[in-house]
């Protein structure tokens, strides 16, 4: 072989190296274990009644939640779960909009079980969510976010799981991105199948795998369930974190030998897009700032080992995160500095292509294995969007970014809910530099004006 050519393929082949095993092996894996799991028989729809149909406490904390509360109730009446059965609890932890109308509304509605609401004094969704804990007497408990729309079947999917094998502790149900609402802008569209593709991935493979490995190391705060007395075990949710979901996730390996915690996914909930680049980020930067708190409050869940495959493996999700960033971001950065050392443009601009198209392939790939797993709804979904893998990479790597910036504040700023993205913070940081100038330009006006009225 031609030793240029050679050449040509060993040093762009580095390149490569990182992206097949942290990206592309990594779907590889998932999808193998998925499905042979379901060849198995796992992960199956539950069908038919149930023998017996345990109280269901539905716990759900609201703020703000006008626009979206209304929807989230409905679909719980909706449920094919006996009515009767069910104890709905929303917990206001300090609305200041129309959302006790709007429950109050949706309340004269005929429902065979109970519909509460309650109001904390204190402003929190832990506190909220404590709250509700300690109201209900459901011998299982259901968390779900305001914002959020059960499939009719969900809560019997749940009960069913937890049925069928008595060591399940605590599940997640899996969580769906529905389509940008009508009338929303290009770019919100592009978010909406993006995260549509993402969740998928994350519930129909992700935790799955990590469901089959005893490694599921988050309940989805917007729709898990939890037996009683699981719950009680532990602390129940904490405030001191922004990732209380992880935390107590956590709380109840540790609190309960052998705990079992697994994802349900045939227990659909749907979720709206996030609307925004900002929200996006705020949201992503408060996962992974969120991540690296309970790591630190939990070091014994921080093995040594990164090559560890059952139970959680926190050690080498951060590995990924951290040890891995510069391999995976450097080449974004050294591919447009390669000119300044003599490299041809069109070299550098035929190199950066081809590192993306390698991305569109795993994107490719993983969109085939979500596929594959999905319910035939979600895959008329894809069919009509199979598009979107040519821009998966370049979102995902937006992600990648966001979570980096979420490590960094976690070591700079005190922790928020709500994260400011860069833009927004670089604006208001201009407008309040401009308003302290103005403010000094006119006290120096009016100490000259002073001065002159007081000079002889």
């Amino acid at each position: 072989m031609n030793t240029t050519l050679l050449a040509f393929f060993v040093y762009w082949g580095i390149w490569i190296v990182v992206p097949f095993l942290v990206d592309g092996l990594s779907a590889l894996i998932l999808f193998g274990g998925v499905v042979w799991a379901r060849l198995r028989g796992r992960f199956q729809p539950y069908s038919g009644a149930l023998d017996f149909y345990p109280t269901l406490s539905v716990i759900i904390p609201v703020l703000n939640g006008e626009h979206s509360l209304a929807a989230c109730l409905q679909s719980i009446r909706a449920q094919t779960y006996p009515a009767e059965r069910l104890e709905v609890v929303v917990v206001d932890n300090g609305s200041s909009d129309r959302t006790f109308e709007v429950f109050n509304s949706v309340q004269q509605e005929a429902f065979g079980g109970q519909l509460q609401w309650v109001k904390t004094q204190y402003r929190g969704k832990p506190w909220a969510l404590n709250a509700g804990i300690h109201l209900t007497s459901g011998h299982y408990m259901v968390n779900i976010d305001a914002d959020v729309v059960l499939a009719p079947d969900a809560l019997s999917q749940m009960v069913a799981a937890f049925e069928a094998d008595p060591a399940l502790s605590a599940a997640t149900g899996s969580i769906e991105v529905l389509p940008a609402p009508e009338g929303a802008g290009a770019l919100a569209m592009l978010i909406a199948e993006c995260e549509f593709q993402e969740y998928l991935s994350a519930f129909r493979m992700g935790r799955q795998y990590q469901s089959l490995t005893h490694s599921l190391f988050t309940l989805a705060g917007a729709f898990s369930a939890f037996r009683r007395e699981t719950l009680l075990a532990t602390f129940l949710y904490d405030k001191d974190t922004v990732s209380e979901d992880t935390k107590l996730t956590l709380d109840i390996y540790e609190r309960i030998h052998n705990a079992k915690i697994e994802c349900v996914s045939q227990a659909v909930a749907y979720v709206s897009p996030t609307p925004t680049l900002a929200a996006l980020y705020a949201q992503r930067v408060r996962w992974q700032r969120g991540l690296l708190e309970v790591a630190a409050i939990h070091p014994r869940q921080m093995s040594p080992n990164i090559f560890k495959v059952h139970g959680v493996a926190l050690t080498r999700l951060l590995t990924v995160d951290h040890t891995l960033v510069f391999p995976r971001l450097i080449w974004t950065f050294l591919f447009p500095a390669m000119t300044a050392f003599g490299y041809p443009l069109g070299l550098v601009v035929s190199a950066s292509l081809f590192m993306y198209v390698f991305y569109m392939a795993i994107a490719a790939v993983m969109a085939l294995s979500i596929y594959v797993v999905s319910a035939p709804s979600e895959r008329t979904r894809l069919r009509a969007n199979w598009w979107i893998t040519v821009v998966m990479p370049a979102y995902r790597f937006l992600i990648f970014v966001f979570r980096l910036a979420g490590s960094l504040t976690a070591l700079a700023e005190p922790a928020e809910w709500r994260a400011v993205d860069p833009v927004s913070a670089t604006r208001q940081a201009g407008q309040d530099l401009a308003a302290r100038l103005e403010q000094t330009w006119t006290d120096f006006r009016g100490r000259v004006k002073q001065a002159m009225e007081v000079a002889p």
